[in-house]
């Protein structure tokens, strides 16, 4: 007898090679990646019509669930959440950076800039935690804090100091945590171009140090 596969929307084969940037923007939003799916699964095990969206909220800087049609202030789409079948995440993934960028508009500070007034601002290095692993650099002065953590660090950050962020290049990673740390009330901005701009540009970096990370 065939027992139908329980409803997953991480399953998908095409969803093997979800963005790892995409996955972090799930784990920081919802926790984990495996409580973003235990909350849509529960959708596909509920009885009744109705689809469940997942937009980017520009005001508190994160993904979240809505029920289609239940009142809640809309937010920009990125995946329509179906009962028989997972989502693109791929395409899915290109909307949210898409939401992001637009959303962080006027929010970047380039390497001059910090460069000219570094020493006032908090710098630091939120690029995936496996990218930095693999890191041999980064920033002078600065720290590195998981970006998947937000939550758990903004609060422990120096009252009323500006901060810097930055990731790889100066996409959605530093994007996304200087919006989330700003809706935290944190005087937050970006890095544009990270660190990879930074360095191309021939500004100094320093070798990664035991304890960098917090």
């Amino acid at each position: 007898m065939h027992t139908a596969r329980p409803y997953d929307p991480l399953a998908d084969e095409r969803n093997a090679l979800m963005a790892p940037a995409f996955a972090l923007a799930l784990a920081a939003s919802f926790g984990s990646v495996d409580r973003f799916r235990e909350a849509c699964v529960a959708f596909g095990a509920a009885p009744g019509a109705g689809r469940l969206l997942l937009e980017f909220r520009a005001d508190a800087a994160r993904l979240a669930l809505r029920w289609s049609g239940d009142g809640t202030p809309a937010g920009a789409e990125i995946a329509v959440i179906e009962r028989t079948k997972a989502p693109d995440w791929a395409a899915s993934y290109e909307r949210y950076q898409q939401a992001v960028h637009e959303a962080s508009d006027g929010a970047g500070c380039d390497a001059s800039e910090l460069s000219d007034n570094g020493a006032q601002a908090a710098v630091l290095d939120v690029r995936r935690a496996g990218v930095f692993e693999q890191a041999g650099s980064m920033l002078p002065g600065a720290r590195w804090c998981d970006p998947a953590r937000v939550d758990d660090w903004a609060g422990e950050l120096p009252a009323g100091r500006p901060v810097v962020v930055y990731c790889i290049y100066g996409h959605e990673v530093g994007r996304s945590t200087a919006l989330r740390l700003r809706a935290a009330g944190v005087d937050a901005r970006y890095l544009v171009g990270g660190i990879d701009g930074w360095t191309s540009a021939g500004r100094p970096v320093v070798a990664k140090a035991a304890g960098a990370a917090s």
